[in-house]
């Protein structure tokens, strides 16, 4: 077997253990990062395996130039790396975490493309943690799982509080998994407000894990899971199919304005069935298109295959609505804008959040901006996030379309937010 990966100029698994189990042979302190990329996946659904594949080449050789002879970098599978560090204590290594997010931090340029990532790193150091491959090993995943559950774009040396927690996050994919099958989910709604006639013009569906253990669990704790293990299009599918039956039921019962609307990820975007899918359910539930708004990330402006392009044209002929969620805060340009067949612009909660408190604020400054550019673009603009009667004013005054957030209505689910309807 060779001892290099020859694509990426990598030792292999064999080199590396080989190397791992001869530090500890003579007792030699060794250190192990566990590399991993944040966000990789939205990168290969964005813009292709092609580039993903070209990214992890340009990552490796970052890797390697920031490191000596002596130091062995394993590409571990996809976007995972581990590297192995001999002679080292705690303030070494921590310094070398720490040079190798900075450098992660410049940007890669793929294919014209300017792709900017970032990096989680688990570390664990012998003997300290370990004193075999498999507990050092295990103890470097760990820390790195404990890093992407507290924020990505850091490092962590190994602490023994965070098996337990590496352990529970494994034991949640396991439950997400039964509660596709058993269909443990619940749908909350949220109403969108027209800030002009201040009447409920639309909801957003938003889902809730109802653990028969754990309780109510918010998707911000789950769906990236959901994602990492492809079970997103099964929970998105269900999403759709109940919101649409929800909606309709809205309609027939005299609430016939409603446009409910959907967050559907790239990664669902990218199945090439996903149009039929759509239309399917909406035959099925019987519900008009136009009363569907399908929201979609930033990172979605990024995806250059034009067959996905086509699709999104193809829900929108079908009379579908589409709208950019989070805007002004991920990918997009005015160039990438121009070729989605959108109809709605969502400003994202981080602006709203210091609007109203100074006219010249960098954040009221944005949100004007991305309003003049809404009505320039004859899109509506929706803002997202609304928690003060300052923020509600100002935005009345800046003739924002539409409101959503917690000062307007929290989200409800369907029962309760019927009496809203009433009110």
């Amino acid at each position: 077997m060779l001892a290099y990966d020859q694509l990426l100029h990598l030792s292999n698994r064999r080199k590396y253990e080989y190397e791992l189990q001869r530090a500890i042979d003579i007792e030699n302190n060794v250190g192990i990062l566990f590399l991993d990329l944040d966000r990789f996946k939205y990168i290969n659904d964005s813009l292709g395996h092609r580039v993903g594949d070209k990214l992890i080449v340009s990552v490796a050789k970052r890797l390697k130039d920031l490191v000596d002879n002596d130091t062995i970098v394993l590409r571990q599978g996809g976007d995972e790396f581990t590297i192995l560090v001999k002679g080292i204590g705690k303030d070494s290594i921590s310094k070398l975490a720490k040079d190798i997010l900075d450098h992660m931090k410049k940007p890669f340029i793929i294919d014209q493309h300017e792709i900017l990532i970032t990096c989680s790193i688990g570390i664990s150091i012998y003997p300290e943690h370990g004193k075999d491959i498999e507990t050092l090993m295990k103890n470097a995943d760990a820390a790195l799982y404990w890093v992407k559950e507290n924020g990505k774009d850091n490092y962590s040396i190994y602490e023994g509080y965070m098996i337990e927690k590496s352990a529970n996050i494994m034991e949640l994919e396991l439950e997400l998994r039964k509660a596709v099958e058993n269909q443990e989910f619940i749908l909350y709604y949220q109403p969108k407000i027209d800030l002009n006639t201040e009447e409920i013009v639309g909801c957003e569906a938003l889902i809730r894990w109802d653990h028969p253990r754990r309780g109510i669990i918010s998707p911000e704790k789950f769906i990236p899971l959901a994602e990492e293990t492809g079970l997103i299009n099964q929970i998105g599918e269900w999403v759709l199919r109940e919101a649409c039956k929800q909606n309709k039921k809205w309609h027939d019962t005299g609430w016939s304005d409603i446009q409910m609307a959907v967050n559907m990820s790239v990664s669902q975007l990218k199945q090439s069935n996903i149009v039929t899918t759509i239309e399917s359910l909406l035959i099925e539930t019987q519900l008009d298109p136009r009363f569907l708004e399908i929201e979609i990330t930033e990172s979605i402006s990024m995806v250059t295959e034009e067959e996905k392009i086509k699709q999104l044209f193809d829900l929108k002929e079908f009379g579908i609505s589409l709208a950019i969620d989070d805007f002004g805060t991920g990918y997009s340009s005015l160039k990438y804008l121009n070729k989605l067949p959108v109809d709605t612009l969502k400003i994202d909660k981080y602006f709203i959040d210091e609007v109203g408190m100074s006219t010249y604020s960098t954040s009221s400054l944005m949100v004007n901006a991305i309003i003049s550019l809404a009505k320039s673009l004859n899109l509506k603009v929706v803002a997202e996030g609304i928690e003060t009667q300052e923020q509600m004013k100002y935005l009345k005054k800046h003739q924002c379309d539409i409101g959503q957030g917690y000062f307007l209505c929290k989200p409800l689910p369907a029962d309760e937010l019927e009496k809203f309807f009433k009110r």
